[in-house]
Parts: structure tokens; sequence; C-alpha cells
């Protein structure tokens, strides 16, 4: 699976930069403070303090950056980097410090996601001036609750219980989950791909097969004339993102990773496959389930949704090739 690191980035530079010549600090990266990280922090703060020795320029880098950390309050993480003016600094490549990132994660065997990197210039007391911020933005999601959709839940509600037999509580379970992925999106890249697969499993366990042809036969098996052509393509068009993007990790593919608009691209069959889920358990259950209106924004003025429509999948929603 890719892990979609590929975002935008909100970009602030400040003037007072063009005042200084030569510009020496750190990137400061505010890492999620998971369950390794604060103990990995400490162990950088400790060697800082050692100065390893024969390491190579990244290490170096961060070794250099951790001995700025408070070594009773592992915070941010530190990376050290000196420029010669703004003009380098302000066109210093943020992929730089992604691969910065990639090799200590491979050293200390830990995941360390960060949404937000500051430039701290040290003008005699510390690197604390901030000159250059770069902000992730996510794929935000939108999930409207309008009139109407009030009214199917009402009328949803005046149906009565559900049934939960244990394939619809396998389906839900894996529905359920897919949603808790998406809400933390914000905050950890990665999630929008594990969103999908868990969608993914609760179209799988509704038609009870994990290959395209058995689940389409499968489908018409089970739900007759309501698994109509719509919901074929849909479904069809779901099996073949799985398997393309989601369910294998293959150079070939990694401009999702590399690439801002593939990424994307790829990101938004999230938005079909939730709706399919959906669907799958409201015809198991035979009976109407409200699917709210969800969107996802790869700018503050740009979104998309899918509503189930399956001759959107042949423009907005096509995967990339």
């Amino acid at each position: 699976m890719s892990s979609f690191p590929s975002r935008q980035f909100e970009v602030w530079r400040s003037s007072l930069a063009d005042s200084i010549a030569p510009i020496s600090g750190v990137f400061s990266f505010e890492v999620i403070q998971t369950l390794m990280v604060a103990q990995t922090l400490q162990f950088l703060i400790e060697n800082a303090r050692c100065q390893l020795k024969g390491i190579g320029d990244v290490m170096h880098g961060f070794i250099l950056g951790m001995h700025y950390a408070d070594p009773g309050k592992p915070g941010p993480l530190l990376f050290w980097k000196q420029f010669k003016d703004a003009m380098e600094l302000f066109s210093f490549d943020v992929d730089v410090l992604s691969d910065a990132i990639g090799q200590l994660e491979l050293h200390t065997d830990i995941n360390l996601t960060f949404a937000r990197v500051t430039y701290l210039a040290n003008i005699g007391s510390g690197p604390h001036l901030p000159l250059l911020i770069f902000q992730r933005l996510p794929f935000a999601r939108g999930i409207g609750f309008e009139i109407e959709e009030r009214q199917e839940v009402a009328q949803s509600f005046q149906l009565g219980d559900i049934y939960l037999s244990e394939k619809v509580r396998v389906a839900q379970q894996h529905y359920s989950t897919g949603m808790a992925l998406l809400a933390g999106e914000d905050s950890v890249s990665g999630l929008i791909d594990a969103a999908f697969m868990q969608f993914y499993l609760s179209v799988e366990a509704a038609l009870e097969s994990h290959e395209k042809k058995k689940a389409l036969a499968k489908g018409v098996a089970l739900y007759r004339e309501h698994f109509d052509d719509n919901l074929k393509k849909i479904v069809s068009h779901i099996y073949i993102a799985r398997h393309r993007f989601f369910g294998h990790a293959h150079p070939k593919d990694l401009k999702g990773i590399l690439d801002t608009d593939t990424a994307f691209d790829i990101a938004k069959q999230t938005l079909v496959v939730r709706w399919a889920a959906r669907r799958l358990l409201e015809l198991e259950l035979k009976r109407p389930l409200v699917k709210r209106e969800m969107r996802l924004y790869p700018t503050p003025t740009q979104s998309v949704m899918f509503s189930g429509d399956a001759n959107s999948i042949n423009d907005e929603f096509a995967l990339p090739t």
C-alpha cells in the first residue's frame, strides 16, 4: 500500500531572511508523539551530547539539530541545516526533508509522521527565529448532514431495529473502521488508503469473494435485479483499483507516491468504495440506509464527491494510467 505522502504544501516565508547571510539553524518537525517516538527523540538527544563519529551527512544533520533539544522534555525533531542566503533557503526542496525522515525511520524502526515543519534560524541565542514553514494540507473530508438525510435517518429509525447477522457484523465492522481511519487522515499520512482497504473488505464480505469475476456473479445471485448494471460497473472498478493501487507495492506505481495529482486521483477512490460498501449493506439488510454526502478536498476551494453514478468512474473518478 502507498502512504500518499504527496500533498499540497502551504508555504510561509519571512522577509527577515533577506537580512541574514549566511543562515544557520534547524528544521523543526512537529512529529506525532506515538508510543515509541519520545524514546527515539531522547536517544537522539543523548547521542547529540556524545557526538557519534563516522556517521552519514543526513544522520549528522539530525544529531547536530538535536543538540538544541531540551533533554528533559523531548518535543520536536530537529535537523540542522545551513544556507548561504534567503534565496537558497526559500528554494529548498521539501522532498529532501521527507527523504531524511525516511532514512531515520529505517535506522530506528519507527514511524515519524509530521504535518508541519518550521525552519528556525540561530541568530545568536539558539534556533528560535522562524523563517520558513511548510504546512501539509490533508485530503480533507467534508461530511454533510443535510435536511433530506436527516429525514432518511428518521425514517430508518421508524423501520425498527436492524438485525445484525454474522455477515452484516463483519461488513459493518470494516465499514466503521474505514470511517474511523478517515477521521484521522489530517494528522497521519497513509490513513486514506488504509480506509480504502477497510471499505473494500466490507464490499468483499458482502460479496463473499476477493476475485472480481466471482464477486460480480455472487452479487447477481444474492441481490438479483438490485445488483444492476450501474452497481456492477462500480464494483468492478473497485476491484481493479484495489489490485492496482492498494493491494501491492511495486516501483512502477511510484507515481502515486511522488505526484500530488496522481495521489489525489488514487485517494478519491475511497469515496467510490465507501458508497459501494454502504449500498451493499443496504441490499444485505433489505432496507434503505442513508448514504450521507462525503467530499474530499485536494485544496480549500476544490472538492469531489461520489453519489453512486457509474458514469463518473469514466471521467472524474477514472483510475490513473
